[in-house]
């Protein structure tokens, strides 16, 4: 089996705000063009990294890998 099309993105869930409900509203930044073989901690300080750069509180950093596959 191929692996192709290799792609890796970072996703920042940060906090905006608490709704009038009293819930923490979060909105999400995702950094896309990560190199697919990036180690998971290096993937982890990127994120870090941008979020350091927001103006919110980061709450998660999530990471998502594709890739088409053929025979």
């Amino acid at each position: 089996m191929a692996r192709k099309n290799a792609a890796s993105k970072v996703t920042l869930k940060v906090i905006t705000g608490v709704g009038t409900d009293g819930k923490t509203i979060y909105k999400y930044r995702t950094i896309n063009g990560l190199a697919p073989n990036l180690a998971d901690a290096d993937a982890l300080t990127v994120g870090r990294g941008f979020a350091g750069l927001q103006k919110h509180g980061l709450s998660l950093v999530t990471r998502t890998d594709t890739a088409v596959l053929e025979d």
